[in-house]
């Protein structure tokens, strides 16, 4: 495979020499796409397909492998375009290497599922849409630029760092998705998506950008946002870019779109109107908005007068109730019975966990 590989590697690095050599323009852009296309479409992927294949011959009982490759093209590129789906019919071509291998061992009965955890929307960066001028620090410049009111209860730990930790132990929840934009090694250092002044923080994450008050040990609702920043809410569901705002209620989670306040619920489903998956929609919103490490405002781009847009240098991007990151697939065996409809991934643990009884 290695051997493979570095040749591949070499025939790569060759073409974008050439496409460099013809178009210079578009240097930047080239050389990206081969970066991960040499990385993430060479060597991870060739290297999870050994890895799995040898496994498959070995008889392990559980084998689980993540391909990459679409994921990654796709937030640089779009979704659909055309080094996204070039690398999706590289994995295809893995998954087809993984099922050959499988049935060379029938002995070992093993049951091949695929699955997709979220989708893809395409999107424009905000950087596009405003100048270049980052979110996070266009927040601050049009409406936080006066000192918040003091608070008297500390916050020491706050923001999403201590949210990653609280995350492990909390219920899984729809849109949890927006965690694998962070690590918390990088949250320790210096945040080049994040913007914090006089006691108020706000981070990019994609689709979404979450505004936290850290001074206040809980999560803030509406009221309390309200009496520090009067308007905030109603005026960032107004803005360039932004699609529709979440924020805490004690009747639950409320939704500001173009100006206007919804409490999200059956009977008021606000932007959400019209939705086949409505309940899911809101059961997705409810689970994120209980969430204490979420932002006192969950700021969203998805539909935004503008289109979809991302906060951060992306144009494919999933975190966020669009249809087309919302929904996804499993293919399974035909002889396999399971959960239907299926809503949610926790519906899948009884169904995996069954096959641990009957080793």
């Amino acid at each position: 495979m290695c051997l493979k590989n570095l040749l591949r590697t070499v025939v790569e690095l060759g073409r974008a020499t050439s496409r460099l050599v013809a178009h210079p323009a578009q240097a930047r852009q080239g050389w990206r796409w081969t970066t991960i296309k040499i990385g993430f479409s060479l060597w991870v992927r060739g290297f999870f397909t050994l890895a799995v294949s040898r496994d498959l011959y070995a008889g392990t009982p559980v084998v689980y492998v993540n391909y990459l490759d679409y994921d990654v093209a796709a937030h640089a590129f779009g979704p659909r375009s055309r080094p996204a789906l070039l690398a999706l019919r590289r994995v295809d071509r893995a998954l087809r290497q993984l099922w050959r291998v499988a049935r060379r061992v029938p002995e070992h009965r093993y049951d091949i599922y695929v699955l997709a955890d979220h989708g893809q929307a395409p999107c424009t960066p905000y950087l596009d849409l405003n100048g270049g001028r980052r979110f996070e620090r266009w927040i601050f410049e049009e409406f936080l630029d006066a000192r918040p009111a003091e608070a008297t209860e500390a916050r020491p730990q706050s923001g999403l760092a201590a949210g990653i930790r609280e995350q492990r132990r909390a219920t899984p929840a729809l849109f949890q998705r927006f965690l694998n934009y962070l690590e918390e090694d990088f949250l320790r250092g210096s945040d080049p998506e994040a913007d914090q002044q006089d006691g108020v923080r706000v981070i990019s994450a994609g689709p979404n950008a979450f505004l936290y008050v850290l001074e206040v040990g809980a999560a803030l609702d509406s009221d309390a946002i309200e009496q520090r920043f009067p308007g905030l809410a109603e005026q960032l569901s107004r803005s360039p870019g932004v699609g529709f705002v979440l924020a805490r209620s004690a009747a639950g989670p409320l939704c500001f779109r173009d100006g206007k306040r919804y409490q999200l619920c059956d009977s008021e489903p606000g932007p959400f109107a019209g939705r086949p998956d409505l309940a899911l929609v809101l059961q997705g919103i409810a689970d994120l908005m209980r969430m204490p490490s979420a932002g006192d405002l969950v700021i969203y781009g998805i539909d935004a007068p503008q289109g979809h847009v991302s906060f951060i240098a992306e144009v494919g991007a999933h975190a966020g109730p669009s249809p087309d990151e919302l929904h996804t697939f499993i293919l399974h065996p035909t002889q396999v019975t399971l959960p239907a409809p299926i809503t949610h991934p926790v519906q899948l643990y009884d169904h995996f966990i069954r096959y641990q009884e009957s080793w």
